[in-house]
């Protein structure tokens, strides 16, 4: 899965392709399209296609563990705000934390992305988010460590962090090959790499202070979601 496939053009997945639950027929249509979705085409096209894209399945798993007040980091054009937003308006729901949500990043992609220096000094108060994501980025983060202990400072007790990740095996195939990957069009920076196994995620998360972790596995066992507690 290729976590880099959003042109950062400031468009959004199409709801179909958020559904929690595809129809028969969709996943139907995915399956026939998985060389496409997953190798040649970016998402946008991938989604005129009717074919759900890449960024469709990693939103579709992590919006429905977000809560409160989010902060999305590596948020590129601020996408997953944006359908945070967008979906508790649509569902009624009546929530403070979604106005104060943000993403950031240490690019300006548009989106009101909030632009940092680095994602291991975040410009936020301890305790002052209900959940931190990671939407298939701390592979590119070369400040790892740091960036899970900031988001474990920022995050209030109880609060999640939500990760997607894909491992390195299956990054390193899909970045040789993925044409419209970033990191085809950009300097990879030191300590950068494709992808982060089961194990090492585990065991940053766990440096970084999150003793609660569960592991759950989605497009076709390929991505990983990591859903991490702070005590």
């Amino acid at each position: 899965m290729n976590p880099n496939a959003t042109t950062h053009d400031g468009t959004l997945p199409p709801n179909w392709a958020l559904a929690p639950r595809k129809s028969l027929l969709q996943s139907a249509w995915d399956l026939a399209g998985a060389p496409l979705r997953m190798v040649l085409l970016p998402d946008s096209q991938n989604e005129r296609l009717h074919l759900t894209s890449l960024r469709a399945e990693r939103y579709a798993a992590v919006l429905p563990q977000l809560k409160g007040r989010v902060l999305d980091i590596g948020a590129g054009d601020n996408a997953l705000i944006r359908l945070y937003r967008q979906r508790l308006r649509r569902s009624g729901k009546d929530d403070a934390g979604a106005d104060d949500s943000v993403g950031v990043d240490v690019v300006d992609w548009g989106g009101d992305t909030l632009k940092i220096a680095s994602s291991d000094s975040l410009p936020f108060e301890a305790e002052s988010f209900d959940t931190v994501a990671f939407v298939a980025c701390l592979n590119h983060i070369p400040e790892r460590i740091g960036a899970l202990r900031e988001a474990h400072r920022v995050l209030k007790p109880g609060g999640l962090l939500v990760a997607t990740m894909i491992g390195r095996l299956i990054g390193d195939v899909g970045h040789a090959i993925w044409w419209y990957s970033e990191d085809k069009h950009r300097d990879v920076a030191e300590g950068e790499v494709m992808g982060i196994d089961k194990t090492e995620m585990l065991r940053l998360l766990e440096q970084a202070g999150f003793t609660q972790v569960s592991v759950k596995r989605f497009v076709y066992g390929m991505n990983y979601l990591y859903l991490a507690a702070r005590t």
